[in-house]
């Protein structure tokens, strides 16, 4: 249960990173009247940050496999 509730943490985290620059973007756009170039860049950055979160994610997940914890053991 413990490892669920970090998978769904780190999923949120992740989902929050890549939708709240390209919301914060729109807004940006609305408020000058500069669209779509705010709501792009505020995307592209948040693809960019929330998709490195999520390969640490993953390779922090395939670091702690059962099989190193049995190697680092003996």
């Amino acid at each position: 249960m413990v490892v669920a509730m970090q998978w769904v943490s780190g999923i949120t985290t992740v989902s929050l990173e890549m939708a709240l620059p390209a919301g914060l973007g729109y807004l940006a756009d609305e408020r000058w009247g500069t669209e779509p170039w705010l709501t792009s860049v505020g995307a592209l950055f948040g693809f960019i940050v929330g998709f490195r979160h999520l390969l640490q994610l993953v390779a922090k997940d395939q670091s702690n496999t059962p099989q190193d914890r049995d190697k680092s053991s003996k």
